[in-house]
């Protein structure tokens, strides 16, 4: 079935059609809710949400859109409307300058990394660390529009990135060790 049929089947409230568009996009949809969420529940309870407001929003598709684009901007949108809402407090950071904007390089590291363990470093950082460094790195959300979604000033949200960048580079630089060290030992 076109994306065009599907689209209109869901516009038309057919229960096939909405179920064909959750399962063609299911997993570009869980791989962004899980980058922003802490477990598998909480990822599968914010892609339903966001998928809900896909099929509620389906006839202001424009189609100068790929539609995949569509619904990864909703979902995106969806998951930090729910950090907003599960938000239990406000963080306030006051930073007076970031001196040093350094790009941390990983080439050893990327070859060795798996997703999975990429996804368990990400989530070792500070939560607010942690969904800043996701939509800027990940998403290629720029500094003015993470301030603007978050509610953070455009300098928090860099020193968040930094901050992550920085305790990345720590643990890919720790996790090598560790793995010379079980080298050496065999």
């Amino acid at each position: 079935m076109t994306d065009e049929k599907l689209i209109e089947g869901c516009i038309h409230d057919d229960r096939r059609c909405q179920n064909e568009l959750y399962k063609r996009y299911f997993t570009m949809m869980s791989s962004i809710t899980m980058r922003y969420t802490i477990d598998q529940d909480q990822a599968l309870h914010v892609l339903n949400g966001g998928f809900l407001k896909v099929l509620q929003n389906i006839k202001k598709y424009d189609n100068q859109y790929a539609i995949a684009t569509w619904i990864r901007n909703i979902m995106i949108n969806h998951v930090i409307d729910e950090y907003r809402k599960e938000k239990k407090y406000q963080m306030n950071i006051q930073l007076t300058e970031i001196e040093n904007d350094h790009q941390v390089s990983f080439n050893a590291g990327e070859s060795h990394i798996q997703e999975q363990d990429l996804r368990a470093l990400l989530r070792a950082l500070p939560e607010v660390t942690q969904k800043v460094f996701n939509l800027f790195a990940i998403d290629g959300f720029k500094h003015r529009e993470i301030s603007d979604y978050l509610g953070i000033t455009e300098g928090t949200s860099k020193w968040h990135v930094n901050e992550a960048r920085k305790k990345l580079k720590g643990m890919l630089e720790k996790q090598a060790d560790l793995e010379k060290k079980v080298l050496k030992q065999n």
